[in-house]
Order: structure tokens, then sequence, then C-alpha cells
């Protein structure tokens, strides 16, 4: 069993949203488990298990549902997913969220400081982003935790995408609509794939970050609880009661800490930052508009 379509990006872009809501369509599967993500075709060490393995992980539980898939944030920015995808698996159906590419590095910066990833500022993460990544060895050089500009640059990739799998084969949605008109967007999501899209599905949490007060004490609570923090921050995206998974007295102390360090309000860009920004992708946007059938001028 293979699937018929794939979330495939991109990263902070509404796509936990969208998986999240489509799930609860009777004739939609995705795997019930949502994180991590599979993103098969980006990461090298699972690629290299084969199909099989992959069929199995995240597809032995599908039963009689028409369309069948899964969302992998990663596939859309990765310089290998595309062909090994057409390879392996060519009438695909590709969805693709696309936010500007200003705000997606700001919300993908305040996700990686959740994470307990990130020591720098914004700033000082932006200016070094090449270096860093340069650094980076092994696993950690497909992650690419710090890539916050580079994967804003949608247009090299999804130029990829349109040349091997054609237009009829990729939804593109604008994430910016996908938050504001959830319903409009998902029922044309339902169209592409064939499914029944008259229901009116459930709203989900927005999977937003909040923010966090001290980065240092982050990076300690995630060294803290180690395996477990991924699924700490799935439940605080969520919206989710985390205290559950206290098992010792040391738990329940750092999981007061790690309340005591979010913030409920959202931290917002510094202008200068998004000056910067939209300076950085002035020329990007300008290729974006020849890719998507959506208006972008809010954008620039």
């Amino acid at each position: 069993m293979l699937p018929n379509f794939i979330i495939a990006g991109g990263v902070a872009t509404g796509t936990s949203f969208l998986s999240a809501m489509l799930s609860y369509h009777p004739d939609i599967y995705l795997p019930r488990i949502q994180r991590p993500e599979p993103n098969f075709f980006h990461y090298s060490w699972k690629y290299n298990k084969g199909i099989e393995w992959y069929q199995h992980t995240w597809f032995h539980e599908v039963g009689t549902q028409k369309a069948i898939g899964e969302r992998s944030s990663l596939l859309l920015p990765s310089d290998f997913a595309a062909s090994r995808l057409k390879q392996i698996n060519p009438d695909i159906k590709l969805i693709f969220c696309l936010r500007s590419p200003t705000e997606r590095a700001w919300a993908n910066y305040r996700f990686t400081v959740l994470e307990g990833l990130e020591p720098l500022c914004f700033d000082e993460a932006i200016e070094c982003e090449d270096e860093r990544i340069k650094q980076y060895v092994g696993t950690w050089a497909e992650v690419m935790p710090h890539a916050y500009l580079k994967r804003s640059h949608y247009s090299t990739h999804l130029q990829q995408f349109i040349e091997l799998f054609g237009r009829d084969q990729i939804l593109l949605l604008k994430s910016e609509d996908l938050g504001r008109l959830p319903h409009e967007n998902v029922r044309r999501v339902c169209d592409f794939l064939g499914v029944k899209s008259s229901l009116q599905l459930p709203l989900p949490a927005n999977y937003s970050s909040p923010s966090v007060i001290d980065r240092n004490l982050q990076i300690e609570l995630r060294n803290f609880f180690g395996d477990r923090f991924p699924s700490i921050v799935e439940c605080i995206r969520t919206e989710q009661d985390f205290s559950a998974l206290a098992l010792t007295l040391d738990d329940k102390i750092n999981i007061k800490r790690l309340q005591a360090n979010l913030r409920s309000s959202k931290d917002f860009m510094p202008q200068s930052s998004r000056d910067c920004l939209r300076h950085i992708f002035s020329d990007e946007i300008v290729q974006m508009r020849n890719l998507v059938d959506f208006t972008i001028e809010d954008w620039a």
C-alpha cells in the first residue's frame, strides 16, 4: 500500500492544522501518529530502509478509505525528495501550503525555540544561518533546524515538483487563506482528492507555538526530558495538558519550570527584522508570482 497523496510542505505553514482537520474525514486515511512526520523521501537514513519499511511503518492501519496519505513538511524544501518520489510513486497527488516567506521564517524560528534547539535571538540566527548549515553533520545535515531563510525560498524546489509531476497532480494552498477560511480550503482539498467535500469537519487546534521567555532554559529542559520532549511540545501546540507526562518528582518540578517559561501571548517580529527579510525575499516573491494561482501581494 502506497499513499495516493502527501501533504508535502512547507515547514511552519499550517500543514499540521490541515492534516489534523482532514483526519476527521471518514474517507481519508492519515497515520494516527502525526509526529514525527515520515519525511521518508527526504531523510536518507529513512529512505535507505526501503519502501517496504515505509509502507509498514505508516500505512499498516489503512482500511477502506479512498484517499490514503501522510504529511511530510520537509519534502518541499528538500534537494532529494522530488526525484525520489517520482521514481517510486509517479502518480502521487501533492498538496503544498505556502506562506509569506517572511512570516514563515519567523514562525519556524519560534517553533525551533519552543523545541529547545535555538539559543540565539532571531537576528543573530539569520545572520549566521549559512555558517550553521555548513557545520551540520550526520542526520542534522538533513534536519537543519536553523534553516529559516533557506526553507522560505520555495520557488526552485516547487518548480522541480511541477516539472516532474505536472500541475494536475499538485494543489497549492495559501496558508493565510487556510487560516482565515479553513472550511473553504478543506473543501478544495477534498475535491482534489476525490472525496466528499460537503462534510463540515471539526476545527482542530491551530498548532501555533507560544512564546518562550528564556531560550537557554528551554534548551536545558529539552536535555532533561530527552526523547519525551517532542511529545511535550506537541501537547503544548495542541493545547493539551501535559502534566500527566510527569513520572517522577523531578519531572513535576521541570514541567512547572516549562509551563512558567511560556507566555500565552505571541511575540511579534521586530520591524527591523521584517524589513530585512522583505528585502531578502523580494526576488523570491517575484519568482513565486509565476508559480502560484493566488495573489501574493500581501507577501511583499
